[in-house]
C-alpha cells in the first residue's frame, strides 16, 4: 500500500448478482489505496456467487468490509452502506464499474480545499463523457454558472451517484439518504437534495471513474413505466435547490420533464415488455398532454430513418391518440 496520507474514504458498493464483475471493482478501488481507505461491500441479496466473493475480498484485504441483507434494491443497499460507513468522504461505485487509476493521487489539492463535494471525470462505454465543469474550487454551487445545466442533463454528472466524493459530515449532518420508494431517479433526488445543503464544490482535473453502460439492465434497454412518476418526485427538490443558489427553476424544469417524457417515449416505443393496454395508453396521454413533447416528438418522427413504421407513430402524435398509440405499440411489439 503507499504511504501516502488522504482523509478516511469510506467506498460503498452495492452488489446484486455481481459476481462476474465484482472483482474488477474491487482491485480498481484498492490499486494503490491508502490504507484507511474502508471498501463497504453490500450484498443486496444476491443468488450467484457475489456472497462468497465477498467474503473472499474481506479475507484477503482488512480495508473491506462485507454486509450481507435481503435484498432491497440499490437504493437500501447504498443506505446501509452509508449507515455503517466510518470515513470523512463518501465514494459510491457500482459493482459492474471501476476506477481508473491515478485518483487518490489525484485528490489532495482537492481536499486542501476543503469543499463539501468533490467532481472527477468519467468515460463510459458508450463514449466519451468530458466533465462540463472546468478544474478547480466553486465556493458555492450559484458559482457553477452555464455548466449547471449540463451537469445535470447532458452530462450526468451531478444526476448519478458517481463520479463524485461526498462529505460524509454534509450527510450525517442533514440525514440525507437515498429515497427507497424510487426505482430510477432516486440518484438524482439525493444529489439534488445534497447540492441544497452544499456550500463548496471541488472539480478535479483528469477521468478517473469507468461506466459499463452498455449493459443489458441499461435504462435504454428494458421496458419501464415509472420515468414520468419519477420525475414528478424529484421536481421539487430540484426546483428548491436551484432557487435557492439563485437559479430560474422554469427552464430546468421544462427541460427536466421534457426528458422524461422523450425517455418514456422511447421506451414505450422501442422496447418490448409486458405492459398492458391501459398503462400504455396513460403513459402516452401523460407524454402527449406536453405541448413541448408533442413538438419535440413531430420533429424527430419526421427525420425517422425508417418513415413507414413511423407513420403510425406520426398520426397518433399529430391527433394526440394515445390509445391509437398504445395498440400500434403492442401490435408492433406481437408481430414485428
Amino acid at each position: 500500500m503507499p504511504e501516502f496520507s488522504l482523509p478516511a474514504i469510506s467506498a460503498i458498493v452495492p452488489c446484486w448478482n455481481a459476481a462476474a464483475t465484482l472483482q474488477r471493482a474491487a482491485d480498481s478501488i484498492l490499486r494503490d489505496a491508502p490504507g484507511n481507505l474502508e471498501l463497504i461491500l453490500v450484498d443486496d441479496g444476491s443468488t450467484d456467487e457475489t456472497p462468497a466473493l465477498c467474503d473472499k475480498l474481506a479475507a484477503q484485504d482488512r480495508r473491506v468490509k462485507v454486509l450481507h441483507r435481503k435484498n432491497g434494491g440499490a437504493s437500501a443497499a447504498r443506505n446501509a452502506g452509508l449507515d455503517a460507513a466510518a470515513g470523512e468522504w463518501i465514494l459510491f461505485v457500482d459493482a459492474d464499474d471501476c476506477l481508473l487509476p491515478g485518483l487518490w493521487q489525484a485528490l489532495p489539492p482537492a481536499f486542501a480545499a476543503r469543499p463539501q463535494l468533490i467532481l472527477f471525470g468519467m468515460e463510459r462505454q458508450s463514449g466519451p463523457a468530458p466533465c462540463p465543469l472546468a478544474p478547480g474550487f466553486y465556493p458555492t454551487p450559484a458559482d457553477l454558472g452555464d455548466a449547471m445545466d449540463t451537469l445535470l442533463f447532458e452530462s450526468g454528472y451531478l444526476a448519478a451517484p458517481y463520479p463524485k466524493l461526498f462529505s460524509a459530515g454534509t450527510l450525517r449532518r442533514t440525514g440525507l439518504r437515498f429515497d427507497e420508494r424510487l426505482k430510477i431517479n432516486e440518484d438524482v433526488l439525493f444529489n439534488t437534495v445534497f447540492l441544497q445543503n452544499t456550500i463548496s464544490i471541488f472539480c478535479v482535473s483528469g477521468v478517473y471513474y469507468y461506466q459499463y453502460d452498455g449493459q443489458s439492465g441499461s435504462l435504454s434497454r428494458r421496458l419501464r413505466d415509472d420515468l414520468l412518476d419519477a420525475e414528478t418526485v424529484t421536481a421539487p427538490a430540484l426546483e428548491a435547490m436551484l432557487r435557492r443558489w439563485g437559479y430560474d427553476p422554469a427552464p430546468y424544469l421544462a427541460k427536466s420533464r421534457l426528458r422524461a417524457c422523450l425517455n418514456q417515449y422511447g421506451l414505450l416505443t422501442g422496447c418490448r415488455g409486458d405492459l398492458s393496454f391501459a398503462r400504455r395508453r396513460d403513459l402516452f396521454a401523460r407524454i402527449l398532454a406536453q405541448p413541448a413533447a408533442r413538438a419535440a416528438l413531430r420533429a424527430r418522427l419526421r427525420q425517422d430513418a425508417h418513415p413507414l413504421l413511423a407513420v403510425p407513430y406520426r398520426i397518433g402524435v399529430a391527433l394526440g391518440a394515445p390509445g391509437w398509440l398504445a395498440a400500434y405499440t403492442l401490435l408492433k411489439q406481437r408481430f414485428l
